[in-house]
């Protein structure tokens, strides 16, 4: 059985809404002070802003979808391997692999593994690229003849402008996000790695288990048919790690070591989406 489709849309949209209030705090800056010095700072930011957002966003995709990394073999620095384990290993490889593509890459990579349509203005985002490019690696000329120096500086008026293209970006890219990943709900991943994990026809029906929110795409407790008492160890055990995230029920431990591959892997799984779905302490206990 492949891997479960455990990704949530919501994951890809917190950073296009923490890149939001970003920019909302770029705007207040604005009403501040409108030196050329601050207007420069603001400028490099706000591009800066927008491209950490794109990496994030690509990191956590790839979590899920590995698959749609473009080169097959993959170069890394020994020092991701001697860190401590943990669940972001992967994320530190992704994160070091997407720090070395060059733009045109990442770009490339972001819309077409996403699947996702570019914003009408993608066009006019790259060309503030360019100049944030510009304003860090070409700002100083020097004229020795004139015994001049020039500065490049980014004026009101286009950090306006920039700010106005980046809220329309925005917009359109949280819209395509949401359209592209609409079925990544808490309740589509939950049930993928139910059936991932449960893979005896006991528990075929997912909701002869849990009580099921649609509206909220949640869970709002756990029931207890009477074909558990048929279930495995393994599987009872699995069952308990469920129940005391979303019900805050007890879990009777067997020798951890006895636990076979598939259930270790199981269980990881469930670790990992826990991390993602912030299941602890969201629901209520069961009646």
């Amino acid at each position: 059985m492949n891997r479960p489709d455990v990704l949530l849309k919501d994951n890809l949209l917190m950073p296009i809404h923490a890149t939001r209030m970003r920019i909302n705090e770029i705007k207040n800056e604005l009403k501040q002070s409108t030196s050329e010095v601050v207007l420069n700072g603001l400028f490099l930011m706000l591009v800066s802003y927008i491209e950490s957002m794109q990496k994030e966003i690509l990191v956590h995709f790839l979590k899920y979808r590995p698959e749609q990394l473009p080169n097959k073999q993959l170069e890394f620095d020994k020092s991701i391997l001697i860190g401590a384990e943990s669940f972001d290993f992967l994320g530190e490889i992704l994160s070091d692999q997407i720090d070395k593509m060059p733009n045109w890459g990442l770009d490339k990579l972001f819309y077409e593994g996403l699947k996702i349509k570019k914003p009408r203005n993608e066009a006019t985002i790259r060309e503030i690229k360019k100049r944030r490019n510009n304003l860090i690696h070409k700002n100083l000329k020097v004229y020795f003849k004139e015994t001049m120096i020039r500065n490049d500086f980014i004026d009101y008026s286009y950090m306006v402008t920039c700010l106005t293209e980046y809220d329309g970006y925005l917009a359109e890219l949280e819209s395509a996000v949401s359209k592209s990943f609409e079925k990544c709900t808490k309740l589509n991943a939950l049930e993928n790695l139910w059936h991932y994990t449960f893979q005896t026809p006991l528990c075929a029906n997912f909701s002869e288990y849990w009580y099921v929110d649609e509206k909220n795409d949640s869970l709002l407790g756990c029931k207890h048919p009477k074909c558990e008492s048929d279930l495995s160890s393994s599987e009872i055990f699995m069952l308990e790690i469920w129940r005391t995230q979303v019900s805050g029920g007890k879990v009777n431990f067997p020798n951890m070591s006895s636990l076979g591959e598939r259930t270790q892997n199981c269980l990881y799984l469930f670790l990992k989406l826990s991390n993602d779905i912030f299941l602890y302490n969201r629901y209520p206990p069961s009646a």
